[in-house]
């Protein structure tokens, strides 16, 4: 007669994780369903008229770039018919748009504003669904983002893109071979792709060369000018009756800094302006944005102090 505890044994499935799961079948399958279920890999937003581009405060020649390059899905047909495009260009409503500059020049909010020109959603690929420790799980994650945008009828928002798609990195590093297959599985889904593809970066030289080649339109988001700082003072300073200030004097102290920059100096006036109990009194003043320029200024010096140093020791900036 065989051993009861054996028997036993034998009994037990072999991807049983646990006893718990050997005893609770549902348990079992629901583990089972979580690991089959395909991730979300990006958020969808939804863009609206606040987002247009006739809203941007950009320098001249930007927002022509970014409908010339939208211009090529609108008159598809024509090309078709003059130059027969597809020849060249076999992906119908393809558009690569790469935005780069310093951070807070608006690339994100032109993104929002191709999207919204388009009457599409956005959907922003999220870095920390797609990268994975797994070997080959990021690579089937790059290709669902695509697949989601494609399946929403999606702009494709890769923010911050030269995370993904960085220079190659040699084969005598760790974990070189995983990094630029990842790396090539983007390159050939960016080659597939129907659709509007919009990637912003702050570190443009970082990006792989091979990638220069897929994007339409390399357009750079630089700082504000003077009368661009004024508009942008008078944008989020949305009140004018109380805001006791000079913009054309605030926008020239605000040299050198970006336009997230001044609608964070223009928040926190308006919250240090709206301390007393009675709203009838709120009011911003010229010396509530005056201490709120020098602060931006300063943290930026010091971020920036810290940066040469960094350099001067040989850590990485």
């Amino acid at each position: 007669m065989p051993d009861s505890s054996i028997q036993e044994l034998e009994e037990l499935p072999p991807d049983a994780a646990v006893a718990a799961d050997h005893r609770n079948p549902r348990r079992r399958q629901n583990r089972q369903a979580q690991r089959e279920e395909e991730p979300e890999v990006g958020i969808l937003v939804n863009s609206d008229p606040s987002h247009d581009l006739a809203g941007l405060i950009l320098h001249p020649g930007v927002k022509q770039q970014i409908l010339d390059g939208l211009r090529s899905i609108r008159i598809r047909d024509q090309l078709e018919e003059v130059w027969s495009i597809s020849r060249l260009q076999p992906q119908l409503g393809r558009c690569i748009l790469n935005f780069y500059g310093a951070p807070g020049t608006g690339k994100t909010r032109a993104a929002l504003g191709v999207a919204h020109r388009l009457g599409q959603p956005l959907y922003q690929v999220d870095y920390s669904a797609v990268i994975s420790k797994y070997l080959g799980d990021t690579a089937k994650h790059i290709k669902r983002a695509f697949e989601r945008a494609t399946h929403h009828g999606a702009v494709l928002f890769l923010d911050e893109a030269d995370s993904l798609l960085s220079k190659r990195v040699s084969l005598d590093e760790s974990c070189a071979t995983s990094i630029n297959q990842n790396r090539n599985v983007l390159m050939q889904e960016l080659d597939r792709f129907e659709g509007v593809v919009v990637m912003t970066t702050n570190l443009f030289g970082n990006y792989d060369d091979a990638l220069l080649r897929r994007v339409q339109q390399h357009i750079e988001f630089r700082l504000p000018d003077a009368s661009m700082r004024r508009e942008l003072l008078a944008l989020h300073l949305p009140n004018p009756e109380r805001v006791k200030a000079n913009l054309r004097s605030l926008a020239e102290q605000s040299r050198g800094l970006s336009g997230g920059d001044i609608l964070n100096i223009c928040l926190n006036a308006i919250h240090a302006g709206s301390r007393d109990p009675d709203p009838a009194k709120w009011v911003v003043t010229q010396e509530m944005l005056l201490r709120e320029i020098k602060r931006a200024k300063a943290a930026k010096e010091k971020h920036s102090g810290r940066k040469t140093c960094g350099r001067r020791i040989g850590f990485r900036a």
